[in-house]
């Protein structure tokens, strides 16, 4: 069913935050869509576009269908607007956050559901940080947004906390050229293992960031900036063989 997209208050955002306190006190109250539409939690926009409660597969399905939905805005306009985002994590709040059999939520941390302006913080906002990097980088955005809305992946994670990485187009064009299958729709596996691999993806961010000394990086296309890296990453270079491994691993 289709909902009026409005945006949070002042009050409708402390009763959500202190929703997200009662969960992480393990209490299996049930989500209060209410504040969604009541006047006192909530505010109309100056434009009314209405959102249905699609079942995402993907990060990337989701920022597609919130580019279209917010087409009538410019991101300067809701980029920062604390009110919307957050607002639209508590209507998606059933996909945002993993439920137990028993009706326990596994709720995370505040900034992933209520937008926190916060340079740290901002890319962790479960809606809000994905939309941004879509807007951002487009077709470069497949590797940054795989998997499911509440999950931010390893490359999303690592690359985002490096200011000096997650604005540089070259270089997340790369990261998407050397770990992502085409094929499969998906990150290539081990790509960002957490044990540091010839070729992985922290390898990948240690080699730019010396790179990034020598080279104008910012300036260089995807292609240019693989062409950069030393041997280790030729096993990431090979095309990837139907279950998503590169061919030659």
């Amino acid at each position: 069913m289709a909902e009026i997209l409005r945006r949070l208050n002042q009050k409708g955002i402390l009763e959500f935050r202190n929703f997200l306190g009662s969960l992480r006190q393990g209490s299996k109250l049930p989500v209060p869509k209410e504040l969604l539409t009541d006047p006192s939690t909530s505010l109309k926009l100056p434009k009314s576009p209405s959102v249905e409660n699609h079942l995402f597969k993907t990060k990337l399905e989701m920022v597609r269908y919130l580019d279209e939905v917010l087409q009538g805005f410019s991101f300067s306009q809701i980029d920062q607007d604390v009110g919307l985002w957050s607002w639209l994590s508590l209507y998606y709040f059933d996909q945002l956050c993993l439920k137990t059999r028993s009706g326990q939520w596994l709720c995370n941390q505040d900034y992933r559901y209520i937008l926190d302006l916060d340079d740290r913080r901002y890319y962790r906002h479960l809606m809000a940080g994905p939309y941004s990097v879509f807007k951002l980088h487009k077709d470069r955005a497949p590797l940054l947004m795989a998997g499911p809305l509440y999950h931010l992946n390893r490359f999303y994670e690592e690359i985002f906390s490096r200011k000096g990485l997650m604005a540089n187009p070259g270089v997340i064009e790369a990261a998407h050229l050397l770990y992502f299958d085409p094929k499969g729709g998906k990150p290539k596996r081990g790509g960002a293992s957490r044990i540091q691999k010839p070729g992985g993806l922290r390898r990948f961010i240690d080699v730019v960031q010396q790179l990034d000394l020598t080279y104008d990086l910012y300036s260089m296309k995807g292609e240019e900036v693989v062409a950069l890296l030393p041997q280790e990453f030729d096993v990431w270079r090979a095309q990837p063989d139907s279950n998503g491994r590169p061919a030659d691993s």
